[in-house]
């Protein structure tokens, strides 16, 4: 099983938010968000202005995380795909507004499920 993150910013975007993270996995640096669009993530300004955002944003601060300067596109929502070795999608989450994440539970079920060649579908 293999860990890739890709991130909207510049390769050296990139490789500082893998040193910063200290991630042992692929940090990728895809400036043109073809692979966003292709799994169909939103670009929107709105995503941030939404009352959602606030309790993200406490639970984030709560937990100690601090927002740093925007690397990338800011407009551009996230989301998380755990891909089986065949390209299939085992789990996708497409980020509704800033700061929604995938439970941790469903994705890490979800990436033992690929891990294993087993599949949800």
């Amino acid at each position: 099983m293999a860990l890739w993150v890709i991130g909207s910013g510049s390769p050296e975007h990139a490789r500082g938010f893998a040193e910063a993270h200290d991630l042992r996995g692929r940090v990728l640096s895809d400036p043109s968000r073809a692979s966003y669009r292709a799994l169909g993530m939103r670009r929107d300004a709105g995503a941030f202005l939404t009352p959602r955002v606030l309790g993200n944003a406490a639970r984030a601060w709560k937990g100690g995380f601090r927002q740093g300067r925007t690397q990338g596109d800011p407009w551009q929502q996230g989301g998380v795909a755990v891909v089986r070795r065949d390209g299939s999608l085992e789990y996708l989450q497409i980020s509704d507004s800033t700061g929604a994440h995938a439970p941790v539970a469903e994705l890490l079920a979800a990436a033992a499920r690929a891990a294993r060649g087993e599949g949800s579908s």
